[in-house]
């Protein structure tokens, strides 16, 4: 019989949505194959590395605040457009709380949303995004430190 823990990765690996999870450190310790297959990187590498390391330098002070925020209750949810390399995706992100009220991770998840997209596209209801993991915003080297 499998233990939980091993279910649990099971799992992470064959949902339809792309899932990364990151620590109190701010290190990444899921990021599953669908999340790899939308951001075009390999989850293997990630895993322990910086969440700032998937992003452009000029991206790192939103998304440390971003995470500050969820952890600190200033807000409970983000949830958003990424244009990913032309891969319209939505991303929610959201912090894991324990029974004592304490922050154990944030948890991103990405869905492919192009139908998504072009409906409110049709219906007018759209703004253009920037392009992201490209130029400034691309993802770094997992391996390189972070100042």
């Amino acid at each position: 019989m499998k233990t939980t823990l091993d279910l649990l990765e099971k799992f992470a690996e064959n949902l339809n949505v792309g899932i990364v999870i990151v620590d109190n450190k701010d290190k990444i310790i899921l990021f599953n194959k669908r999340a790899g297959e939308m951001l075009q990187q390999d989850p293997e590498t990630r895993i322990g590395s910086s969440i700032l390391r998937c992003h452009g330098e000029v991206s790192e002070k939103p998304v440390l605040k971003m995470i500050d925020d969820l952890k600190n209750r200033v807000m409970d949810h983000y949830e958003g457009w990424v244009n990913f390399k032309g891969r319209m995706l939505y991303e929610y992100i959201y912090p894991l709380w324990n029974s004592k009220g304490e922050c154990l991770a944030v948890v991103e998840e990405l869905h492919d949303a192009a139908e998504k997209a072009e409906y409110l596209k049709m219906k007018g209801d759209w703004k253009d995004l920037h392009i992201s993991g490209l130029g400034e915003k691309s993802p770094r080297s997992p391996h390189e430190k972070v100042m």
